[in-house]
């Protein structure tokens, strides 16, 4: 038989099926009859089925190929062919450029470039694309730190001129209003100590010197902050000395720019920022030199210099020379000057890292601890191939980076030690050598600690536990492993108080964090698994801190079953909510970002899914997204939700970062919308709705 042919006669036993309903009073069953062309669900009552000119006829999924890359093809049940869009595979991960979205003619087309306006003519816009959001500033064209006085906040009376603001002090004699206060050339005018190169202060004898930016012009730039508010410093070196400046704002950041030509920015020896900014050099050579001290800020900087004798660079520097500690002890390191050659799986990019080696001839336990004599967060790797990042034995980071490998078999090791991304430190290095001892229980995926399902309260400790695995929603935090068993499929509800913030990880395989289920964050944390299927899984629990806790699970059954929700993208295919409510699931990766939230979550711009709730007497709603796998946001609104309306916002309310409205609501129809933070949060949601008078 042709297509042709399957087609019509597909057409024809469905009519005859249809017409042969429509007699039927449907009996007692369940009120779906099956798909509406878009994919909906149709009433029994809604009459014979018609078909729309184009309709493809079909009897597997085979036969409705579109040739759009980017539409989810299939055979409905109702023997015609479904086309799909699916926006989540057109997305490039690209924020910035906006939100590519599925055409189901053309496929994948892009989106609008995410400007960041806020037509707002006194904030500057820009899109963030790190950070995934939009950055917007107080208009200050001319970078001096000091907003356009036409905008709230704002006394800079001169926007294109950085020597003109409400925060400098007013030149003599030049006829311009410097101070912005209206009056030119008053009598309390001048520029304050050490602002230009012609008038720095002499730092040559090392100390500690008050300096104040009150009224300071930023009259040179840094490579490291650009142009703000500057004052100046020198000194003069008549041999070589190892130099370490440090300036220190009152909670702003301060910029250091070391030069030997004051006003020549392209002369800099080195150019720190930071909270505070640091420079250390191990060995600058005699002459004189310039210290551009640029602040974020109006306020006073403490200027520390120190001088003292030159050293040389450390040998250990790559894999080619590594300092041997296989006889164990204390050993000590700088990381003033010293580049970022290697990458390790717990630290951070532009890490300065120096390398040490060991060699054992039996199997043996090895504690490792790097600490910054300044409390900085060090790390360390400990590898069998220096150069190979795959071949780590154990990363960790902390302050101290601290750790005991169990059972370490005999042979050969690498350890990279990287100090912070930010400021040079020194650090002690101390490897002890002990009696192989298995590690305790629960301290990695081979030794799983049971979990009862009871409800029953256990206590455990971090103390003795090891950074082994990472959680989604983790951070580097040493941690203990359960293992919990299901002979049936049930509700799980975890707690897990570690008398700080703590994160667990629920998951499928142990060691394997794509099979993770569930992340969840708080102090104490509390998640609660639906219809969680029988089986075996792991539970992997952290804290940022190596202490004490107590963790519990309680099984429920019968389990809670979600209704499965599609297609109500917007307020016109918003799913309609049973009166008293319901548990239902959906996935807004697919959805389109139609309803914007204005009072909370970031603007709420990301895809959404929307539910309608018909109200006949006032009644208490109750809404939550527990257990959802995204940064959820949930909002109401009444009449179209896409005309505004929004009465209730709520982020963060719920569980970790789920959402949760507890409201009175008159009689009338409301919109329920799950959204996500921001605009790029989405995924698999639940929705809990109870409606209570």
């Amino acid at each position: 038989m042709t297509l042709l042919s399957r087609n019509v006669l597909a057409w024809a036993l469905a009519s005859i099926a249809m017409l042969s309903l429509a007699g039927c009073d449907g009996g007692d069953g369940d009120e779906d009859a099956g798909d509406g062309m878009d994919g909906s669900v149709m009433p029994r009552d809604a009459g014979p089925m018609t078909f729309p000119d184009g309709t493809i006829f079909c009897e597997d999924d085979s036969e409705c190929d579109d040739g759009v890359m980017c539409t989810r093809d299939s055979c409905g049940p109702a023997g015609f062919c479904r086309n799909v869009v699916d926006p989540a595979t057109c997305d490039d991960g690209v924020f910035c450029n906006g939100v590519e979205q599925c055409d189901p003619r053309m496929g994948c087309v892009a989106g609008t470039r995410e400007t960041c306006n806020d037509d707002n003519v006194c904030t500057i816009d820009r899109c963030n694309e790190e950070t995934k959001s939009c950055d917007r500033f107080p208009r200050d064209q001319d970078e001096d730190g000091d907003a356009d006085w036409f905008c709230e906040g704002g006394t800079d009376c001169d926007d294109g001129n950085p020597s003109v603001s409400g925060l400098v002090n007013e030149v003599c004699d030049d006829l311009i209003d410097n101070d912005c206060d209206e009056v030119v050339d008053e009598a309390e005018c001048g520029r304050p100590r050490y602002d230009t190169c012609d008038d720095p202060v002499d730092v040559t004898g090392g100390g500690f010197f008050v300096l104040d930016t009150d009224g300071a012009s930023p009259d040179y730039a840094t490579s490291c902050r650009g142009t703000t508010r500057d004052l100046v410093a020198t000194f003069t070196l008549t041999e070589r000395r190892s130099v370490n400046i440090e300036a220190d704002g009152e909670l702003f950041t301060v910029a250091i720019s070391l030069r030997t030509d004051c006003p020549n920015r392209d002369s800099e020896v080195a150019c720190e920022s930071g909270f505070p900014g640091v420079i250390r050099l191990r060995s600058l050579d005699p002459g004189t030199y310039f210290l551009v001290v640029a602040a974020s800020s109006t306020g006073e900087i403490g200027l520390d210099v120190e001088f003292g004798e030159p050293f040389d660079p450390p040998t250990n520097e790559t894999c080619d020379a590594p300092i041997d500690v296989s006889a164990g002890g204390v050993f000590t390191g700088s990381t003033i000057e010293v580049d970022d050659d290697l990458m390790t799986s717990c630290g951070f990019s532009g890490s300065p890292d120096l390398v040490y080696t060991f060699t054992t001839t039996e199997e043996q336990d090895v504690q490792i601890s790097a600490l910054s004599a300044t409390g900085e967060s060090m790390a360390y790797s400990l590898r069998t191939d220096c150069a190979t990042e795959a071949s780590e034995v154990r990363c960790d980071y902390g302050g101290p980076a601290s750790g005991r490998i169990h059972e370490l078999p005999a042979g050969t090791y690498f350890l990279v030690v990287e100090g912070p991304s930010f400021r040079s430190v020194e650090y002690s290095l101390s490897v002890d050598f002990l009696p192989p001892t298995p590690p305790p229980a629960g301290d990695t995926c081979d030794n799983p600690i049971t979990l009862p399902l009871d409800g029953t309260v256990v206590s455990g400790t971090l103390s003795d536990k090891q950074n082994d695995l990472d959680v989604s929603c983790g951070f580097r935090y040493v941690d203990a492993v359960y293992e919990l068993t299901l002979t049936e499929a049930a509700d799980v509800t975890i707690t897990y108080d570690s008398g700080g913030f703590g994160n667990m990880s629920l998951r499928g395989v142990c060691d394997d964090g794509s099979s993770q289920l569930r992340c969840t964050t708080g102090s104490p944390t509390r998640s609660r698994i639906r219809n969680l299927a029988a089986g075996r899984y792991a539970l992997v629990v952290e804290a940022s801190r190596g202490s004490g806790y107590t963790i519990s699970a309680e099984a429920s059954t019968p389990p809670t079953i979600p209704v499965d929700v599609t297609g109500n993208d917007n307020c016109t295919s918003a799913y309609t909510l049973p009166a008293g409510g319901g548990l239902f699931r959906g996935n807004t990766s697919t959805m389109l970002p139609d309803v914007m939230g204005t009072i909370c979550g970031g603007g709420a711009t990301a895809n959404d899914a929307v539910f309608e709730l018909e109200l006949t007497t006032r009644s208490r709603v109750i809404a939550s997204t527990e257990g959802s796998s995204f940064d959820t946001v949930l909002h109401i609104h009444q009449t179209m939700c896409t005309d505004g309306g929004e009465l209730y916002c709520d982020d963060d309310g719920g569980e970790g970062s789920t959402s949760l409205l507890d409201e009175m609501l008159d009689p009338g129809t409301y919109f329920i919308v799950v959204d996500g933070f921001g605009s790029v949060a989405a995924g698999e949601y639940f929705l809990e709705v109870m409606v209570t008078p």
